[in-house]
């Protein structure tokens, strides 16, 4: 954060004291505006369907998505933007206040943190910070007061210890309670559409789901097509095909995975909750998205190539991965792609690992996710 947007913000923030806030009134945004997606959307949707007391807003920076996801979208960083977050009662977000717009004109909201995931490699203030000096200290100090928030969501009580330390808020700010997005992943019926709608786009019978995470600093991130001619066998022996979805975060930052092949096929334009509702076998590294896709007790392979680099010298982890795998460890693409035949053939080696990895750290997953939260918020801000 630089110094002229320490001193707006400030700015906003006495704003923010004397305009009234309008009780029923809620703005959601993810992933800086650029997404339609993950949590705060699954929340979004369950108010707009079932609480119309409530004046849901989507903040975000394309607006042409109220048409495609029939939404109620607000364009970010417009003066109704800024005026609905300024007198909204409640902010959801996944990120920051970024998500909402470029100052934080939800300060004195009752601010709803949902995050994108359970985490395993580290977060927030636990992230390692070799940056020094006066300036950066107070930098930090107020993108901590900036995006400080009301109430945090815990799916386990591994992630509650979590929250509390990474965004440095105590015990009862944290809600045990699941993941909006998750509720798709426990409809039967909307995993077998989703399923079925895949199938038919790809021809296939089979589908193998890959997500990898981001790095920070070291190697740039693995993709199938680098291994096509190795893999395209096994694939074709079973009718099985491919969906590769880069981490959006990388994808801001290159095009690691943006090419298809007949068999591998780039799928960053989807949603992940629909891809992981689809897939047969899920393959990624240090993604949260395998503690969503035990869910479905379906296969999990994870790819460790640079397992060291990534827990010595970019983000590190809070667990060790032998507390937190859903499935077998492959550390090669010779060991990936033998894995891959094997449980294509019918083979599942490590079923009973996605059954720990749920009740330790999906303990509080279930259908009514954004139920419980809702009421919870309803709670808070003393609205019944």
């Amino acid at each position: 954060m630089n110094k002229i947007k320490i001193y707006l913000n400030y700015l906003v923030y006495l704003i923010c004291l004397v305009i009234p806030k309008r009780k029923n009134r809620w703005v959601f945004g993810a992933w800086f505006g650029n997404r339609v997606s993950d949590n705060p959307y699954a929340l979004y949707q369950y108010v707009a369907k079932n609480r119309p007391d409530i004046e849901a807003y989507w903040i975000c920076n394309d607006v042409s998505v109220a048409d495609k996801y029939g939404i109620n979208a607000v364009k970010r960083n417009t003066a109704r933007a800024r005026w609905l977050c300024l007198t909204a009662k409640v902010s959801v977000m996944n990120q920051g206040y970024l998500d909402l717009g470029g100052l934080n004109w939800v300060r004195r909201s009752f601010k709803v943190q949902l995050w994108h995931g359970v985490a395993w490699k580290k977060i927030g203030e636990d992230t390692p910070d070799t940056k020094t000096g006066l300036l950066h200290k107070i930098s930090h100090k107020a993108y901590l007061f900036s995006n400080k928030c009301d109430l945090y969501i815990a799916p386990s009580d591994d992630m509650r210890k979590t929250i509390k330390t990474a965004f440095l808020v105590g015990d009862d700010k944290v809600l045990s309670a699941g993941q909006p997005r998750n509720e798709a992943l426990l409809d039967a019926e909307f995993c077998k559409n989703e399923k079925d709608k895949f199938l038919n786009k790809t021809g296939a019978g089979k589908i193998i789901l890959y997500m990898p995470t981001f790095r920070d600093k070291t190697s740039e991130p693995f993709t199938f097509m680098q291994i096509s001619d190795d893999i395209s066998a096994v694939l074709e022996k079973y009718d099985a095909v491919i969906l590769e979805k880069q981490h959006y975060v990388q994808l801001q930052r290159d095009n690691s995975g943006a090419t298809s092949s007949e068999r591998i096929i780039n799928v960053s334009d989807y949603d992940a909750q629909e891809l992981l509702s689809a897939a047969d076998i899920l393959v990624t590294d240090y993604s949260s998205c395998f503690f969503d896709f035990v869910l479905r007790d379906k296969p999990v392979i994870h790819f460790m190539y640079d397992y060291d680099t990534y827990r010595d010298d970019d983000r590190g982890f809070y667990y060790d991965a032998d507390y937190v795998r859903a499935g077998s460890i492959v550390k090669t693409s010779g060991e990936l792609v033998s894995l891959i035949d094997d449980i294509l053939n019918g083979n599942d080696p490590e079923s009973g690992r996605r059954k720990i990895v749920r009740d330790r750290f999906d303990t509080y997953e279930s259908a009514d996710n954004s139920k419980i939260i809702v009421e919870e918020v309803l709670k808070r801000i003393h609205v019944v």
